[in-house]
């Protein structure tokens, strides 16, 4: 859709903030928006899930809403660092 010219805000997980960064780049879109919510995102109550998006709807709002080439800049310059721990071992047998 925003590559139609129809503003999109992307979510991502801070867990996966720094992929979604890398695959925006790859798919030849480097400014798409991407909105950060805290980790994780599935299997949590409903109304934690609410306060998530709650907590993004400000940030939704001015992206949908902005002038597109200043949020493609924006955002191509902000930095998605990704989680300190990116391996997490699991024991074969247990």
């Amino acid at each position: 859709m925003e590559k139609a010219g129809v503003p999109t805000a992307t979510f991502c997980s801070s867990e996966f903030s720094a992929l979604g960064a890398n695959e925006r780049t790859a798919l030849g879109m480097p400014g798409l928006p991407i909105v950060v919510v805290p980790h994780p995102v599935g299997g949590i109550p409903p109304e934690e899930a609410r306060a998530l998006g709650n907590g993004a709807v400000d940030e939704v709002r001015r992206i949908l809403t902005s002038d597109a080439e200043s949020l493609r800049k924006e955002y191509r310059e902000r930095e998605y660092v990704p989680p300190r721990k990116t391996v997490r071992h699991k024991a074969l047998f247990a």
